[in-house]
């Protein structure tokens, strides 16, 4: 990195990495506005097959850099979370997407079974088992990452595996998988939201954190803020001790809140100050840096 992390306020302490990023609180240009033009980028819709349920096909976008003929820079891969209305558009991601075009990443963005132009059902919570929830989910991630492998243009290229919310989750539950190629995994408060301080989802994020840790590799970055509506920085330290307690590894970014709801940090605009010094750190350490970022 060629400039500094500004840092303020109090550092919260759990992991091997510590940052407090000043978030500031004005109001966000939606990404539906941000227009294609401004993507430096080829954007295709593709339709993956599922090799384990024949009636699903997986919506996948794919923006390849304009700019960049770099053929075996890393992809990443962009994991969505969950509206629990019906019609949840394709996911495109567009500011953070913008990021990681500047860095010459090819960027894909998979639609998990019954979201947006992806056929099936979704999956569904089940006796409040968060664990095989993100399993389920982890397992469509996976079957587009081995078709990944098939094709000439993607085979062989290193794997940044990023995912927001209940995409989080199912990031961290690919990350356990015997499967997993993933190269680097970064987690954006992933969980599912309680609706109240006695639901059972809070422990069963818990369990299914602790469970990802037995196997989850490598070591993950976390982003979590002091006013994400699906957690608390007190519960967050009980998710990391459960998830390292069991060998996993991660460095955990407790941050100060982020406008009226922290949970969205990941795809607001003005969130990108925020994250995207620490994602570069964290990426040059994994040696994933594209050779004309570094």
């Amino acid at each position: 990195m060629n400039k500094p992390i500004q840092r303020a306020g109090k550092a919260i302490l759990f992991g091997f990495l510590v940052l407090l990023v000043w978030c500031n609180s004005s109001s966000a240009q939606p990404n539906s506005e941000l227009s294609e033009s401004e993507l430096p980028s080829t954007e295709e819709i593709l339709h993956v097959r599922s090799h384990i349920t024949s009636d699903v096909e997986f919506e996948v976008t794919v923006f390849t850099p304009t700019d960049s003929l770099d053929a075996h820079a890393p992809i990443v891969i962009i994991n969505h979370g969950s509206n629990p209305k019906p019609g949840q558009l394709r996911e495109r991601a567009i500011s953070p997407t913008k990021f990681f075009l500047s860095l010459h990443y090819t960027v894909i963005l998979p639609m998990r079974r019954g979201y947006a132009g992806s056929s099936g059902r979704r999956v569904k919570i089940k006796d409040c088992n968060l664990t095989e929830y993100g399993l389920a989910n982890a397992s469509d991630i996976d079957e587009v990452v081995q078709w990944l492998q098939t094709q000439d243009r993607f085979k062989g290229r290193k794997i940044i595996m990023i995912g927001q919310s209940t995409g989080g989750l199912a990031t961290m539950a690919y990350s356990s998988l015997s499967s997993n190629i993933a190269s680097a995994i970064i987690n954006f408060h992933g969980g599912v939201r309680p609706s109240l301080p006695e639901d059972c989802l809070w422990q069963a994020r818990l369990d299914a954190f602790a469970q990802y840790g037995k196997t989850s590799r490598p070591t993950s970055l976390w982003f979590y803020t002091a006013n994400d509506h699906s957690s608390n920085p007190e519960f967050i330290r009980k998710l990391y001790a459960a998830f390292s307690k069991n060998g996993g590894e991660a460095r955990v970014m407790q941050l100060s809140a982020f406008k009226h709801d922290g949970h969205f940090l990941f795809g607001d605009p003005d969130g990108g100050p925020t994250w995207q010094p620490v994602v570069i750190e964290y990426l040059t350490a994994m040696h994933l840096l594209a050779p004309q970022n570094r």
